[in-house]
């Protein structure tokens, strides 16, 4: 048997102390917005002037930003530098604010969380998750799917003819932004416990000249008051872990009611998948760390079995039950169930 040698596990070290290190180095650029600065080429005197940025540290942070390929040199003669690389293209792509609320949470959620695992695993005390600050990052990170979910959705067969629909937990407005303005003709409930998130999900919808057609409620699915038989379509997008498993039957139970015959009920969940597209991707580690993450919290709770969840289904009612996945290797994907269209909603 070949051994791995020492050298190469050396590296893979100080590579995984490095993407740490970046991380951090990628934060102080946003948050001091030097990496908005440096979209022009400029030294360290026009950075500080008019500033109070420390000249000492700045040049320290722009000589190791430089080396991990964040900025470059582009006049030694001045020693002038330019955004770069990796966050250049962060303040360029389209998915930049949940990419930035993604590093924030990595460091402010996952860093903190993942410190205290040692304690926790020993039966600590665990957490609750759900300041303002959490809510409205979550909202935000779960944008980065939302076009290929989206797309997804439309595959489930029932969907394209919904013309009533519920969002729970929806966020920023995402999911009935875009159901919407694909159905011309539908109509949207959206439900929020967050306040704030509420008010973003709003602003949203007005400014795609939605909010005629869709309306935003703060509260808790299960306390709100809902008629039978009332949607088509009832979405539940990556946030099944916010319900414990002992209430599940209830919630599946109390969907089921408010959907009319024929509705779907549509479960967006994130999967550890061993496939070789999701390792390859980076999504199974991805996912195996959001499992543990949301497990060391108090009133979150770990990523689904998909058994269960298709039982679950299957005993609320739901005539057939299926999966639809989006992302490689299967690592997030809906999985669905639809009412029998004999069904008596009550």
């Amino acid at each position: 048997m070949t051994r791995t040698p020492s050298k190469w596990w050396e590296r893979t070290l100080y590579q995984t102390l490095a993407s740490y290190s970046r991380a951090h180095l990628l934060r102080i650029g946003l948050r001091t917005d030097l990496f908005e600065a440096l979209r022009q080429p400029k030294t360290v005197n026009q950075l500080t002037q008019n500033s109070q940025l420390a000249p000492d540290l700045l040049q320290a942070w722009l000589r190791a930003a430089a080396s991990h390929g964040l900025i470059r040199m582009v006049r030694e003669r001045d020693r002038a530098y330019q955004i770069h690389g990796l966050a250049k293209w962060l303040l360029e792509t389209p998915n930049s604010r949940p990419l930035i609320a993604l590093i924030e949470e990595t460091i402010e959620g996952y860093g903190p969380m993942l410190e205290r695992m040692p304690d926790l695993i020993k039966e600590g005390a665990r957490p609750e998750f759900g300041s303002p600050l959490e809510s409205r990052r979550a909202a935000e990170i779960a944008r980065l799917v939302e076009r290929q979910a989206l797309s997804a959705l439309g595959r489930i067969p029932g969907v394209r003819g919904a013309r009533r629909l519920l969002d729970i937990g929806c966020g920023h407005g995402g999911y009935l932004v875009g159901m919407l303005r694909r159905y011309r003709d539908a109509h949207g409930v959206g439900i929020e416990q967050d306040a704030e998130v509420a008010e973003i999900a709003r602003r949203n919808l007005q400014a795609a000249d939605l909010l005629r057609r869709c309306e935003i409620r703060i509260g808790e699915f299960m306390g709100l008051d809902f008629a039978a038989g009332s949607y088509d379509l009832i979405m539940l997008n990556n946030n099944l872990h916010y319900f414990a498993p002992g209430i599940r039957s209830a919630l599946f139970d109390r969907i089921f009611s408010r959907l009319v015959p024929g509705g779907v009920f549509v479960i967006q969940t994130a999967v550890v998948s061993d496939r070789t597209a999701a390792r390859l991707m980076g999504y199974t580690a991805k996912s195996a760390v959001f499992d543990l993450y949301l497990r060391a919290h108090d009133n979150l709770h770990g990523l689904p079995d998909l058994g269960e969840l298709h039982a679950g289904l299957l005993a609320a009612g739901f005539e057939t039950v299926a999966e639809t996945a989006f992302l490689p290797g299967g690592a997030a994907r809906y999985v669905w169930g639809r009412a029998p269209r004999e069904q008596l909603a009550g």
